[in-house]
């Protein structure tokens, strides 16, 4: 081989191993990846291949010989007693007749296993063949006989039924004898070689041991270890670069199916449980419509989702993402071990612990295969998105036995899927309103295959997104799909780009009503503020008559959804000038339920207090508690809107943010239209707070136990809007107890109190309002 071919090998060996890096450091530290597993998996074979075929090349600091990243700034790091290895894996891939070819798992179950053993068997043997003599074998000796105890191990060992040791025991004293320059075994005094350490399964029925495995889907989360003393969570780690990983405890406690306290019995004193940290995929799509209405970052994957969420600072952040824990083996367990891995599986579960999804046993390697098939083709219907399948032995003795390499065990196998990506163009931008008002940029494609199903379409996320991925209208892009989630795309091909691109400019007005878009500061999403964008109405009108808003019972959101989309309801304020007749134009809308339907509008607009109407304006970030402390400030809406952001940061409950989003609320011109109507039609409800400060209900509490006529929230506001507490628990500080129907163990021991109780009928009469018997008497 000549130094110009080694000088060029090495140097692509450098470069290689720098991008490596780089993308390790993107994924693992910054969670953040640029390339897709694929094109790091081959880059990383690449690598392997050229160590191999230039072993002077050869650096322990390879990213070949070690596993991931390193750990972020801001958590404490913590060694790994046992290291947190990486997979070695293998593509499945169509052939040429688009079938999968299954030639790498073939290989490595029919050769590289058995080759791993015999391989371990050979060591092992020649050490206690060079115990028995008292000395080393020099490395002559080793070269000529060791394909002797390789065959000795094939022969012997590697048998479909039984293993023969005590054969080999004998070949391998045979071997001893001629090492020492014997004829034959009687003219030997010394102990023959001890094969007692070696595993039962390999002397029982190696082939069949190395033929069983314990399969589960590829979970696509992080990798993170529980740790558990005497039964008790004691420690959360993330997996890290496998040596080293961060001290994530506090999230990890808040992750709702990991055991604080191990249930059953059974468990070792030390007990190191390792998993895969995972989000559903209609959390995940929940999860990132919250974040992009709240101006969040929004996560391109449940992978990145479920990361970003328990390297989080603030627990209480990580305690609202709906993370998940799925066991899938461990470190340590004291004294505790399992005979295979299916045993050690069914423990976990015993334990309170949750497995992967179709985890189970495969008996052969062809089972391996169907198993494999079978989550393809179910991969859209789990509830988690999965990238491959995880082949392991079953034989937890073996997997000792057989150890690891440099980065993996040698016992397990990641079977992965085909690539979901296609190379398309993207063709134009759309621009779509979100029921929050967000616009979100939508890219049409020249429609490609992508895994058995034609895509058109797909997510930009953002504007961000857009200008720090630099995707232009005419690109070629690569488009990813992934599960149900809406295709998105990963990258643009700028080395294909003829200068006819066109750069991606945010739109300045909404697309469906015309509105000026406005991005708060610190967001990335722009928004349409007019609460009568036909884009948004639906949801606003449905949170508008909710309990969370005016709370109009006998008003159904299914009814509110038809309305709108007929263009009989297009504002919240239309509900007000709504007749019965034309309700009974619907089927299954007759006249009594037309009426009742007009008469809870009705009720509702009359009873409605401020910090209700506030509430139901759905102004971003103000829920109920933001609304009746603006209520208990300002005395109607007029004296609200004249408020600017620096005067609201004042009150409690308000910060910066929500401040903006009020004065961007009472800011947008339909809004302003919207609210005029209200008070044209005579809904102009003033603070009772302000108006009856110093009344009969200053400062007295009140508890409401069992049900009300008229919901409890609404109850609540009318005690709060008159200078009185609500109050949650029974206590000797109360000052009366609202009992309705129904009513549970609060009023016994308001009773045993001696506490002052009233019905709902006396209660009404306390703040001045009538019954609606009193209503029809009064008639």
């Amino acid at each position: 081989m000549t130094s110009k071919t080694t000088s060029s090998a090495a140097e692509r060996v450098r470069l290689l191993r720098d991008r490596l890096e780089y993308h390790n450091h993107r994924y693992y530290v910054l969670d953040s990846p640029e390339i897709s597993d694929e094109e790091y998996d081959a880059l990383f074979r690449e690598l392997q291949t050229l160590e191999e075929s230039f072993p002077e090349l050869a650096d322990p600091t390879s990213p070949t010989q070690r596993v991931g990243g390193a750990a972020a700034e801001g958590f404490e790091t913590v060694q790994h007693s046992v290291p947190m290895m990486s997979l070695d894996n293998a593509m499945v891939l169509p052939d040429g007749d688009s079938a999968l070819d299954f030639s790498s798992w073939r290989e490595f179950a029919a050769v590289k296993l058995p080759n791993a053993l015999v391989e371990t068997v050979q060591a092992y043997a020649r050490e206690a063949l060079e115990r028995a003599l008292g000395r080393t074998l020099d490395s002559k000796e080793r070269t000529k006989y060791n394909p002797e105890i390789r065959r000795a191990v094939r022969e012997y060992l590697l048998r479909p039924e039984q293993a023969d040791l005590a054969g080999f025991s004998r070949e391998m004293d045979l071997l001893r004898a001629r090492l020492t320059g014997g004829r034959n075994l009687l003219e030997l005094s010394a102990t023959p070689p001890d094969f007692s350490m070696l595993p039962e399964s390999v002397f029982q029925a190696p082939a069949s041991a190395l033929q069983c495995f314990w399969v589960d889907p590829k979970m696509d989360g992080l990798a993170v270890e529980v740790v558990y003393e005497d039964g008790v969570m004691t420690l959360g780690v993330t997996r890290g670069d496998g040596v080293i990983g961060e001290d994530v405890t506090r999230n990890m406690r808040t992750v709702r199916n990991i055991p604080l306290r191990l249930r059953g019995e059974g468990w070792p004193e030390l007990l190191e449980v390792r998993g895969e940290l995972v989000m559903a995929r209609r959390d995940f799509e929940t999860l990132n419509q919250r974040q992009a209405e709240q101006g969040g970052k929004v996560f391109a994957n449940p992978r990145n989702a479920a990361a970003g969420s328990v390297r989080q600072l603030d627990p209480k952040i990580a305690a609202a993402r709906p993370l998940r824990f799925l066991a899938y083996g461990v470190g340590r367990s004291g004294d505790l071990e399992w005979d295979t891995h299916e045993a050690l599986m069914n423990d976990l579960q015993a334990w309170g612990f949750v497995l992967p999804p179709e985890a189970g046993r495969c008996d052969t390697a062809e089972q391996v295969e169907q198993f494999f098939l079978r989550m393809r083709e179910r991969r859209e219907t789990l509830q988690y998105e999965i990238d491959g399948v995880v082949a392991k032995l079953n034989d937890r003795s073996l997997q000792a036995f057989l150890g690891t390499t440099a980065r993996a065990p040698r016992w397990a196998l990641a079977l992965k899927f085909p690539a979901m990506q296609a190379v398309t163009r993207l063709n134009s931008v759309d621009f779509q309103v979100g029921r929050t008002g967000v616009v979100t940029p939508v890219a049409r494609l020249e429609p490609v295959n992508v895994s058995g199903v034609e895509v058109s379409r797909a997510t930009l996320h953002n504007f961000d997104e857009i200008a720090a991925k630099d995707f232009r209208v005419g690109d070629h892009v690569v488009v990813q799909r992934a599960g149900d989630v809406i295709p998105q795309l990963v990258r643009s091909l700028t080395e294909q780009r003829t200068g006819t691109e066109r750069v991606i400019e945010p739109p300045a007005s909404c697309p469906v009503c015309g509105s000026i878009l406005e991005r708060a500061s610190g967001e990335v999403a722009l928004r349409c503020l007019n609460a009568s964008c036909p884009a948004q109405l639906e949801r606003g009108m449905v949170h508008f008559v909710s309990k969370a808003g005016l709370d109009m019972e006998g008003v159904g959101k299914e009814w509110i959804r038809r309305l709108v989309k007929d263009g009989v309801l297009t504002s919240p304020a239309d509900l007000f000038t709504l007749r019965a007749e034309t309700l009974m134009r619907y089927e299954r809308m007759g006249e009594k339920s037309s009426h009742n339907f007009v008469k809870a509008v009705e009720m509702a607009k009359q009873e409605a207090t401020l910090s209700r109407l506030v509430a139901a304006l759905g102004i971003r970030h103000v829920g109920e508690q933001t609304a009746r402390a603006l209520a208990e400030r300002y005395a109607d809406l007029d004296e609200l809107m004249q408020a600017g952001s620096e005067e609201l940061v004042n009150i409690p409950d308000v910060g910066w943010t929500v401040a903006e989003s009020i004065e961007q609320y009472f800011e947008n011109q339909r809004n302003r239209e919207m609210l005029e109507r209200f008070r044209q039609l005579g809904f102009w409800p003033r603070s009772a707070v302000l108006d009856s400060s110093g009344g009969v209900l200053q400062g007295k509490r009140f508890l409401f136990t069992g049900s009300l006529p008229v919901a409890r929230g609404q109850a609540e506001d009318w005690v709060r809007e008159r200078g009185g507490v609500a109050a949650k628990s029974v206590s000797r500080k109360l000052d009366y107890v609202v009992a309705g129907e129904k009513v549970g163990s609060k009023l016994d021991k308001a009773r045993q109190l001696e506490l002052e109780i009233l019905e709902y009928d006396g209660f009404l009469r306390l703040l001045g309002l009538e019954s609606e018997d009193e209503k029809e008497n009064r008639k």
